[in-house]
This record gives structure tokens, C-alpha cells and sequence, in this order.
């Protein structure tokens, strides 16, 4: 198993990508090991010193260490923690069917941007048929899903990043990027072209319109 890896903007966080599916849609996360009892692979990472939280999405497992240890010393025992829990043949996540954790939206500023969206983005988008919902939170990203006429819309890209985006960035000043999550192909209007930037980019934490 070859497992690559991508650095973050923050540098306590970073990415492995094994190259396999983890999830078959969403993202779950776990901020401790208790929390974590329906993954398998969350449940042996948090085994390793200085790791404290576990993100997983369907291409990769995000992992934030503490400030007293460096990647270097850490990467080793990661990648192989990683390989031998797929070794096992154990699944990434017990009963995947059911709702996944998503702790970044009891956040303080995952509170605030579901305000946002509920008092004055999602009345203004109504009258259009459409709404837009806070997946996740985690660390300074935002993740966002239109539903309704906004999926497939043409528009969204030009709506997010003249609206959505500078709303929540402007309510949220930790908050640095807005990622869109919707399957705009599966929309009724699906003629979508992502962008580059905020509120249109390709992101592995993907989860079907409903």
C-alpha cells in the first residue's frame, strides 16, 4: 500500500491518502478515543502519542498532532498504523449506514454560521426554491452543500462566492476557506461548471444532495 501525504494550511494538521476508499460518502470526525468508537481506524490512530483529532472523508484521514511533536517523528507510526488496520480487513467505520459525527457543527463558529444560513441566507434562497446547509467545520474550513433548485444551478458558483462565502467570512474571521460538497451533476439543473477558489472547490468531502 503506497499512502501519500499532503500538508495543510495549518501545520498541526495533515492529510494521508491511502488510496482506497474510506467512507463511500460524508465525513466523519472524532476529537478524542472515546468518541471514536465506531472506527476502527480512528480507535488504533488515537493510540499514538500526539495525536488529537481524526478526520476521515472518502479519499483521505486528516490527523492533528500536538505542538510537541513534529511530523517527522510521527509519520512513520502513522503510515504504519494505517496499513496494518487494513491488514486486519476491518471496515473504516462500524455501520456506516447510520449518521456520522460531525463535532465541528457544535463549534462556536459552526453555531454561528448555522445561524447565518437559517436567518438571512437561507430566506433569500428560498424564494428560489433552494437552501444551503453547514456539512462540517473543521479547523478554518467551512463545508457547505446547496440543496434544492441550487443543486445543478449555473448560478452557484456566482452566488456562493458573491454571497455565501463573504457572509460567513465576514461573520467568522477564523474562518479562511468555504468549500462546496454538493453533486452538482445529480442536481435538476446539472449544467454546473466548478470554478477555482472559495465555493467551488473539489473536495473529497462529498455527500449527496437530498
Amino acid at each position: 500500500m503506497l499512502i501519500q501525504t499532503e500538508a495543510t494550511a495549518n501545520p498541526a494538521r495533515m492529510r494521508f491518502l491511502p488510496g482506497q476508499t474510506l467512507l463511500s460518502a460524508g465525513t466523519a470526525g472524532f476529537l478524542d478515543k472515546k468518541s471514536s468508537a465506531r472506527s476502527p481506524l480512528a480507535q488504533r490512530l488515537f493510540e499514538i502519542e500526539g495525536i488529537t483529532s481524526v478526520y476521515l472523508d472518502p479519499q483521505a484521514v486528516t490527523l492533528t498532532k500536538t505542538d510537541d511533536v513534529e511530523w517527522p517523528m510521527l509519520k512513520p507510526v502513522i503510515l504504519g498504523t494505517i496499513m496494518e488496520h487494513f491488514a486486519t480487513g476491518e471496515p473504516v467505520i462500524l455501520d456506516e449506514g447510520q449518521p456520522l459525527p460531525r463535532p465541528g457543527l457544535d463549534t462556536a463558529e459552526g453555531k454561528a454560521i448555522q445561524n447565518l444560513l437559517e436567518t438571512k441566507i437561507n430566506p433569500q434562497v428560498a424564494s428560489h426554491g433552494g437552501r444551503i446547509s453547514l456539512v462540517d467545520v473543521q479547523d478554518d474550513t467551512a463545508y457547505i452543500r446547496l440543496e434544492g433548485a441550487c443543486q445543478g444551478c449555473g448560478m452557484a458558483d456566482v452566488t456562493l462566492k458573491q454571497g455565501v462565502v463573504k457572509e460567513i467570512k465576514a461573520l467568522v474571521p477564523a474562518i479562511g476557506t468555504v468549500l462546496d460538497v454538493t453533486d452538482h451533476a445529480g442536481g435538476a439543473n446539472p449544467y454546473y461548471q466548478q470554478g477555482k477558489g472559495d465555493g467551488a472547490a473539489a473536495s473529497p468531502f462529498h455527500q449527496p444532495g437530498k
